[in-house]
């Protein structure tokens, strides 16, 4: 490909979300392939799921009935085009391109919930939990829920959480808090003074009670409220405690309380100034009964009903693929006003993103729920130390080989482990077994390293890549690997791209060892808009030591990458072979402005978005449509 970016080029299409967006047609997946290959593109990269295409944390991107709000075609498009993955295959080698699949190992599904006793789409596809039902998990977990990454059990749980509520603390910090919103931007909560808190008592707090986190009520028993001002040791979601010392605070109690085992969640709604608010919600909301402290899970996002998520979207912008999806995709109260009057009748999601992108998870909303309860598993996460889960990934490998990929991609991030306090898990019986004979420890009697249990996991996981890369090269085809910069030097972090974030499965494998059993590599950070060549430095340098092709993300449709900068930058890097354009297709259900490479009409025509193929032209040039 003749080019004034001499390096190679591929563009990712992320299958499944695409089909949900516009109902394909026959013709549709080649032209869009023809499209590529005119470009002069001779490989394409597929983002597949696993089989029985698990539906993502976004409730919009489920397999989900045609004639519901959201505006989903999956299954419309499915039912036009056949297996997606394979048509998408076929078509690349029809245009001339090499086709790889990305596979998500830890994609297993269960990104949401519905109400308890609601019928989700398809029923058959739940397990019960925290909030209700979870929906959309692959067909292995739907089978083999307990092969999930288990949470570490608590003494006496069952007890604790039956108890009838009696007191609730809520305290918020006075002091100054800064934590980052982004990688160049730093949220501040403002202190509050003790004079000023002493004269601001917090007003309008109410309770309400619910049996099935879909309708709340009022609580209408009896309440006490009381509030001081105290010095007090905070931690963060997983009990650490956090860095500063000791910190000022309001500490409110809620006593005289008698909310029965019947009543298994609460919410409390608060009318305050925002600066009297700021909490740590995961860890500054607490609830006791006569036998001691009742584990509970906070979430501050609530489910939107269709008719006041489409007041919150004329609030802001448009949706831009039109009507929403009833009593789903969350928001917290303090981002949509109108979630303080969908909760009444949709409840809450519990652990939706843990504790968000970036910091500890610190906030300043007038809404929370409260579940009894801890969550058992890591929602729809894979335990890779089970055998069975091994080979279940195995044989999507060995499928995509008799479909007829050309190589195979592997990524640890996915949208199915999203904990608030993710140290906690990891408690499967083989993981405890593997952790005792590595570190002599019982980790469900003494407490575990959190970083150490991550890379008893990532052991188990390279034994899978291990098996993968030799059923890939017995085939002949290419096995390339994703690896990040957080695998360098591993943070107990649930800060964005750290081990603990909401994407990743809280593994740590060996990287080297990844790198070696790989052909090809795969960079994966997030660069925001800028190339630094010292991001993963030390896996540039070793794979460009054993001479293996690196290709690195350029972010077209989630981050500003596509610039001159970057692409100079890259261009620059003797160790890069090229970049994944992440993502090319055309998104209508997104909330953020489309600005792919490739767009799917209503009639199933696909068409270049003119003005992202220019920016493509310009910056690497082309071989000619």
């Amino acid at each position: 490909m003749e080019r004034a970016f001499a390096k190679q080029v591929a563009p990712v299409i992320d299958i499944f979300p695409d089909l949900c967006g516009v109902a394909y047609r026959y013709g549709t997946i080649r032209r869009k392939m023809e499209l590529l290959a005119g470009m002069g593109f001779r490989r394409v990269y597929l983002v597949v799921s696993l089989p029985g295409q698990p539906m993502y944390s976004n409730p919009w991107l489920s397999l989900m009935r045609p004639d519901t709000e959201a505006g989903n075609y999956a299954l419309e498009s499915i039912a036009n085009i056949g297996d997606p993955v394979f048509e998408h295959i076929y078509e690349a080698h029809r245009a001339g391109m090499e086709a790889f699949a990305v596979v998500k190992p830890y994609e297993g599904g269960g990104g949401y919930t519905v109400p308890h006793g609601r019928t989700a789409t398809f029923r058959g596809r739940t397990l019960p939990c925290i909030g209700g039902e979870r929906a959309g998990f692959d067909s292995f977990l739907l089978d083999h829920g307990d092969m999930r990454v288990r949470r570490k059990k608590i003494a006496r749980y069952d007890e604790l959480v039956a108890q009838t509520i009696t007191k609730l603390t809520l305290t918020f910090c006075l002091d100054r808090i800064e934590q980052r919103a982004h990688r160049d931007r730093t949220e501040t909560f403002a202190a509050l003074t003790d004079e000023n808190a002493a004269e601001r008592p917090l007003e309008r707090l109410q309770l309400w009670i619910s049996a099935d986190n879909g309708a709340y009520r009022p609580y209408e028993g009896a309440m006490t409220v009381s509030e001081t001002l105290a010095i007090c040791e905070l931690s963060d979601a997983n009990g650490y405690p956090l860095e500063g010392g000791p910190k000022r605070c309001r500490v409110v109690e809620l006593s005289g309380l008698a909310i029965a085992p019947e009543c298994p969640y609460i919410a409390v709604s608060i009318k305050a100034q925002s600066e009297q608010l700021t909490m740590l919600p995961f860890s500054m909301i607490r609830a006791f009964g006569e036998l001691g402290e009742v584990p509970i899970t906070v979430g501050p996002y609530v489910r939107m009903s269709a008719e006041s998520a489409e007041r919150t979207a004329q609030a802001t912008e448009p949706h831009a693929g039109g009507a929403w999806f009833d009593a789903t995709y969350p928001k917290r109260a303090d981002q949509a006003p109108a979630a303080l009057d969908s909760f009444m009748r949709c409840g809450f999601e519990f652990e939706w993103y843990g504790t968000g992108a970036w910091g500890q998870g610190w906030m300043a909303c007038p809404l929370y729920g409260i579940a009894r309860g801890k969550m058992e598993y890591m929602k729809g996460t894979h335990c890779e130390a089970y055998p069975e889960v091994r080979a279940y990934w195995l044989d999507e490998v060995r499928r995509l080989i008799a479909m007829g990929i050309d190589g195979v991609d592997l990524r640890l991030q996915n949208h199915s482990g999203m904990v608030s306090d993710y140290a906690a898990y990891g408690y499967n019986e083989p993981l405890v077994a593997a952790y005792r004979t590595e570190h002599g420890i019982d980790i469900l009697r003494e407490e575990a390293d959190p970083i150490k249990l991550m890379q008893v996991r990532g052991r188990f996981y390279t034994q899978f890549v291990e098996e993968a890369a030799n059923a890939l090269h017995a085939a002949g085809k290419t096995l390339q690997v994703h690896l990040r910069h957080s695998l360098l030097t591993p943070k107990l972090s649930a800060e964005f791209g750290e081990a603990g974030f909401w994407a990743m499965p809280k593994v740590l494998p060996d990287w080297e060892r990844l790198l070696e059993l790989a052909d090809e590599v795969t960079v994966k950070d997030y660069n925001w808009a800028v190339y630094d060549p010292d991001t993963a430095g030390r896996i540039k340098d070793r794979a460009a030591a054993l001479g293996k092709p690196l290709w690195v993300h350029a972010y077209v449709a989630q981050g500003g990458d596509w610039n001159e900068s970057f692409v100079n930058g890259v261009a620059r890097d003797d160790r890069v072979t090229g970049m994944l354009l992440y993502e090319v297709g055309h998104n209508p259900y997104a909330h953020n402005p489309w600005v792919g490479l490739i767009e799917v009409r209503a009639d199933g025509s696909a068409i270049f978005n003119e003005e992202m193929k220019r920016k493509v032209d310009a910056l690497i040039g082309r071989a000619g449509v």
